[in-house]
């Protein structure tokens, strides 16, 4: 027996698991975070050296999502109906 431990009873359970799944090390250099805030200075400090990719992959996926967003609700702004 297979049990989904009521994710699949709630939408936005699923979305946030699916949406993990498919951020997960979003622009990741392969490399690990000591080395990652050698070659990425910046990004080392926006994140005080703190997991760095992976808070970069959260960040980067997010905005991404919500461009497109904004993005559809602009069409659907300009959308002409019959």
């Amino acid at each position: 027996e297979c049990s989904t431990f009521g994710i699949t009873a709630d939408p936005l359970t699923m979305f946030a698991a699916f949406y993990s799944a498919l951020i997960h090390d979003v622009d990741h250099p392969g490399i690990g975070n000591v080395d990652f805030a050698k070659e990425k200075p910046d990004l080392a400090m926006i994140y005080k050296n703190t997991s760095i990719a992976e808070q970069n992959s959260v960040d980067l996926a997010w905005s991404l999502l919500m461009v497109r967003i904004a993005f559809v609700n602009v069409l659907q702004q300009h959308v002409v109906t019959l």
